[in-house]
């Protein structure tokens, strides 16, 4: 499918306008009002994906995007050229910087914040994989099986089984990532459901087959967690020798 169509059913989601104006009573209802603003237009977009969906070979996939009310980040009064450009080439835009030393977000008054844990850690472990520095959004891109922004996951349970449902198989089906990284109970648990995975298919050096084509299937702690989260503390070395074998070979 087309990453464009993908790309801007997800920003528009018609069910943050249909719980906007309506309050109807959705299962995205608590994430989308999580937000507590006055003017949909205020509203900061479901994130689709960031980085270069139809080309980067890892895909790490989370619960939900977190939400910074201080961050320059499109709402649903932007222009399609700025939305574009700040998801797909987040970590190099071309209208800002959107991001600097891929780590750390712009601001509204133009500064930018302190760096971001979670990509920091994201990076650290795209880099584990590569073994050399890697470019966010080029060599891995990120995603989520929720896409609305909250703070600590406020909704993500109640919209979970209707976001994933909705958009996960059709973001699958345009990444042509040989990796996903599940990152996180919640990842996990959705997208062995969703594709029929089992246990004995994550962590090995079994190819699964998703959204046709064969893909290995990696799952970390969240990079919060308080747990081991590196590939070579949860990985065989059989294993991630394999995956760096063949990302380092495309």
């Amino acid at each position: 499918m087309e990453s464009k169509k993908v790309f801007f059913e997800v920003v528009h989601c018609p069910i943050v306008k249909l719980v906007f104006e309506s309050r109807s009573n959705h299962p995205c209802r608590k994430i989308i009002e999580s937000q507590n603003i006055s003017s949909l237009s205020e509203f900061q977009l479901p994130e689709p994906w960031n980085g270069q969906i139809e080309s980067a070979p890892v895909l790490f996939l989370s619960s939900n995007p977190s939400i910074d009310f201080t961050e320059d980040y499109p709402t649903w009064s932007s222009s399609d050229p700025i939305i574009e450009d700040f998801f797909y080439n987040r970590f190099g835009g071309r209208y800002k910087e959107w991001v600097k030393d891929g780590k750390r977000s712009l601001k509204k008054d133009g500064s930018y914040s302190k760096a971001i844990k979670f990509w920091a850690e994201i990076q650290k472990r795209s880099e584990e994989l590569f073994q050399r520095e890697v470019i966010p959004g080029v060599d891995h891109v990120l995603s989520e099986i929720v896409h609305c922004k909250s703070r600590d996951e406020i909704g993500v349970d109640d919209a979970m089984d209707f976001c994933s449902t909705r958009y996960l198989k059709e973001i699958l089906s345009i990444s042509k990532s040989i990796v996903v990284v599940l990152l996180g109970d919640k990842a996990n648990m959705v997208f062995k459901k969703t594709f029929n995975i089992s246990d004995r298919d994550i962590n090995s050096s079994n190819l699964v087959n998703v959204m046709n084509k064969e893909r290995y299937v990696c799952f970390l702690p969240h990079p919060n967690a308080r747990k081991k989260r590196k590939f070579e503390s949860i990985l065989s070395t059989e294993v991630l020798s394999s995956l760096r074998l063949v990302i380092q070979g495309l």
